[in-house]
């Protein structure tokens, strides 16, 4: 039953959904599949009911009525468990969603894989992978998953002739090697360390579509990865004072070579958010057969001139980000701020942001959720965690997920 809904509307926002992999440096982005389902659980007792993205717009923009308790599910970046565990759980439960995908990520193998609900041993299912377009499918024509667009690269550019840091053992500068084999980003959602160019110079990064590409001298690299390979490879980084070896091999190298660099003009920088949005749109739609029409910043990195592009290649919905701090917490998904971006939250609870993360049960989801939409952003931000914090931990004594620094 369809009523006027005028409180805001929760918009949930999930990774991976599964079981989370140790070597993964963002392990963290792990809802664990059992608390998911206890989520899920929950939600249908409770009486909500998820609706699409195109729903959503349409209450936004002409104040469509809703159902008496909405609720919106997303998941980004197209990971393969959200056909092994997320897709059979949505589906158990009566929900659905959408997942945001990156096309350059996209398993290229193709197939349908098992799913947990399937007659298989848990312990035999693969704990990292991304999806094929064959799963998509799959879930497009069970009507449980929509796929949508996440731009083509997903990934981190150097923005300066800065070097920061060098490639070594334990480092986790996995999107140089995403850039250095593009061809085979989807097998590398943990680094491959055969594929790692120990030595190789780091530079002041941003993500991909936030700022102008610097463009470093191969040269350079080059010297300073055959320098650690004649020096032992893998062992030079035994030295406690390697990267201020590396620091003065490669200030050695600037002053008796021109170097080969540049920055991307503002032209060039354009015409890439162009291509990503573009291409990323376009090949979604011919490899499924739809319409793409909604859009996710990865990592937040939308800009004046993306949102530009953005409009004139008609997505109609886009989450919150980076260009819009002043007023992103003010946004509430509703028909008060008519507005083409949508504010999401994770069902989790941080205690510092870095050294470990809980994700929320069923219960406490249902919480988070009330106070959503009975206080809005600010209030859910400001009163909402706080009082979860205080008075919920117990639920969040079994399932903690150690995330690695990024």
């Amino acid at each position: 039953m369809s009523t006027k809904f005028s409180k805001p509307v929760p918009v949930l926002m999930y990774h991976s959904v599964g079981i989370p992999e140790k070597k993964w440096n963002w392990n963290y982005l792990t809802c664990p599949f059992e608390l998911f389902e206890d989520q899920l659980r929950t939600l249908r007792k409770n009486g909500y009911e998820s609706i699409s993205l195109m729903q959503l717009h349409d209450y936004i923009f002409h104040s469509k009525p809703l159902p008496a308790k909405p609720v919106v599910f997303t998941f980004d970046d197209g990971y393969l468990d959200n056909w092994i565990f997320a897709y059979p759980l949505m589906k158990k439960y009566g929900f659905r969603g959408t997942i945001y995908v990156n096309p350059e990520f996209v398993d290229r193998e193709g197939g349908v894989r098992k799913r947990f609900d399937e007659n298989v041993q848990i312990s035999s299912l693969p704990t990292t992978g991304f999806l094929s377009w064959d799963e998509m499918r799959e879930m497009e024509k069970d009507g449980v998953m929509s796929v949508e667009s996440h731009a083509m690269t997903h990934t981190w550019y150097p923005k300066s002739d800065k070097i920061i840091d060098y490639r070594h053992p334990g480092d986790k500068y996995i999107w140089m090697t995403w850039n250095n084999n593009p061809e085979i980003k989807y097998k590398l959602q943990t680094d491959d360390e055969a594929l790692i160019n120990y030595g190789e110079p780091v530079y002041e990064h941003e993500k991909s579509l936030s700022s102008k590409r610097f463009f470093p001298d191969n040269g350079l690299k080059e010297h300073l990865c055959n320098y650690v390979k004649e020096n032992g490879g893998k062992g030079f980084f035994n030295n406690d004072n390697w990267k201020g070896i590396l620091d003065q091999e490669a200030a050695k190298y600037k002053s008796v070579n021109r170097l080969n660099e540049y920055y991307e003009t503002d032209e060039e920088y354009h015409s890439r958010i162009r291509w990503e949005l573009t291409s990323s749109k376009s090949i979604l739609e011919e490899k499924l057969n739809k319409k793409v029409l909604f859009h996710c910043w990865p990592g937040g990195s939308a800009t004046k001139t993306g949102m530009e592009i953005s409009d004139i290649l008609g997505f109609k919905l886009s989450n919150v980000a980076n260009d819009i701090l002043d007023i992103r917490y003010k946004i509430e998904n509703n028909d008060r701020y008519r507005i083409n971006r949508i504010n999401r939250f994770t069902p989790k609870i941080y205690w510092d942001g870095r050294s470990f993360i809980r994700y929320s049960d069923g219960p406490t989801l249902l919480m988070q959720i009330r106070s959503f939409t009975d206080k809005g952003t600010r209030g859910f931000i400001s009163k909402g965690t706080l009082y979860l914090y205080k008075h919920y931990l117990k639920y969040f004594n079994h399932h903690t997920v150690e995330p690695r620094n990024i």
